[in-house]
């Protein structure tokens, strides 16, 4: 037997297993493998979408839990293989013949899909419980593929719920600002109460499940980005004017859930989120959003504009009106 197969095959699987529970189990975010695919999927999207138009965008979330889904099968199945090849001779046929390379990898991927062991079958007790085990673990292994996939889904409609009750406000800053103040106040105290309640719920899903953070959309109206950027520029608007006293307190409060989404992207989407520097000048920046600026309103709008440009926009696209992709 040889032990150093057997040794590195078991390190690959105790990884991947450990990366694949803490990701879909934990709701505490992605664990180092899942992070890292992500980033580097996300990056082989961005660039695609440099040539062939911003239409990718529909499948940007779709792509990096496909290659995230696909790294962990790949790292479970290769780590088992290197298991079974540690004693080759304990794995046979019907007939007593040792399987062979391409065997063993057939034998180990019958396993994992838990359709039981074909032709193949161990011959040793030790291989004999390894294979019990994974049996089992690929049962495991689909069905929580399954629910942490319909889980994210669940927070994509939340997601892409939310950036639309923004759009239905109004698509610039501007616009949503003098819809809250035309609106009577019990009406739009209920707005912003929905709005902050909304917010909440996604920055929650945003740090359980971080992919959600990539699915994006093609039409710049649909953007997560671009609305929840004007959203905060709204709230720039009423919260240092005069108006809207009647329901001040409840914007603040908004003003607070998004500080805290805007908090956790920085902290934990940093790597990947393109860098944007934007100080009270600068010419990013369009003439209409330059006149209010703060040292915190600059650092909201340093991870806004990372936000903004991670989906291909730009802070000029924030007041401009009617956008279509």
């Amino acid at each position: 037997m040889s032990e150093t197969l057997l040794i590195l095959g078991f390190i690959i699987l105790l990884i991947a297993i450990h990366d694949f529970f803490y990701t879909t189990l934990s709701a505490s975010g992605a664990g180092f493998i899942s992070e890292n695919v992500a980033i580097l999927s996300d990056r082989i999207l961005q660039f695609c979408v440099g040539i062939f138009g911003r239409k990718l965008y529909n499948y940007h979330g779709l792509f990096i839990n496909l290659m995230i889904l696909a790294v962990w099968l790949s790292m479970i199945w290769f780590g088992l293989f290197l298991v079974y090849s540690s004693n080759p001779e304990d794995i046979t046929n019907s007939s007593g013949r040792v399987a062979n390379f391409w065997e063993r990898l057939y034998f180990t991927g019958y396993i994992l899909s838990t359709l039981g062991m074909g032709n193949f079958k161990p011959i040793s007790p030790f291989f004999e419980l390894v294979t019990s085990c994974f049996s089992f673990f690929g049962f495991i292994f689909f069905t929580s593929s399954m629910t942490y996939f319909l889980s994210v889904s669940s927070a994509v409609v939340k997601k892409r719920t939310l950036a639309k009750s923004i759009h239905n406000l109004g698509n610039s800053p501007q616009a949503i600002a003098n819809k809250l103040l035309r609106l009577d106040s019990p009406y739009s105290y209920l707005q912003i109460l929905d709005l902050q309640e909304k917010v909440d719920e996604h920055s929650v899903s945003h740090q359980a499940y971080p992919v959600v953070h990539y699915y994006s959309r093609s039409q710049v109206k649909d953007s997560f980005s671009i609305n929840i950027t004007r959203l905060d520029e709204a709230l720039s608007i009423l919260l240092k004017s005069n108006k809207g006293e009647n329901f001040r307190e409840e914007l603040k409060i908004l003003r607070s859930s998004l500080s805290d989404f805007l908090r956790n992207l920085d902290k934990n989407f940093s790597r990947s989120l393109p860098k944007a520097e934007v100080s009270p000048g600068n010419e990013d920046l369009p003439r209409s959003l330059t006149q209010r600026n703060s040292q915190e309103l600059v650092e909201r709008r340093r991870i806004l504009g990372s936000l903004l440009r991670s989906e291909g926009l730009s802070w000029h696209q924030v007041v401009e009106q009617d956008q279509e992709s």
